[in-house]
């Protein structure tokens, strides 16, 4: 099933209707592009009972790649606003009682995630919507 992420920001609606495999991808470049640190996006993970390995520093992902040699590590990574590199696992498998959770946590920053009920799709479909001003025009 496919999922709509939105997020809200200077002035923008940012909207995403991506399949499966790029909903923790989507989502963390929105809470990126919005200059959470490592911290808050740990606080995120950790609120939302979240196994912490999913979003780890540069030295935690060094680290596990010398502790596993020859391992296949499902991450990727992305630069945050404060030139630090965070690596997070791309396939988030959250339990249904836990998104409840993180949709609380991701809220906080003005994004929203819903499933689709339809069949999954093969690539992701993006708009940028400028929102209109609250004030009426003088």
């Amino acid at each position: 099933m496919p999922y709509q992420v939105t997020s809200l920001q200077d002035g923008y609606c940012y909207t995403a209707v991506v399949p499966r495999r790029l909903l923790a991808h989507t989502i963390i470049k929105y809470l990126a592009k919005k200059g959470l640190s490592l911290a808050d996006f740990k606080h995120i993970v950790e609120e939302s009972h979240l196994n912490p390995l999913m979003i780890i520093d540069e030295s935690e992902f060094q680290s596990m790649l010398s502790d596993n040699p020859g391992l296949d590590l499902i991450y990727d990574s992305v630069q945050l606003k404060d030139n630090s590199l965070i690596h997070y696992h791309t396939n988030w498998t959250v339990p249904q009682n836990n998104w409840q959770l993180m949709a609380a946590q991701l809220n906080v920053y003005d994004i929203n995630v819903t499933t689709i009920q339809t069949q999954d799709l093969p690539s992701s479909i993006k708009t940028k919507t400028k929102m209109e001003d609250s004030e009426p025009s003088k």
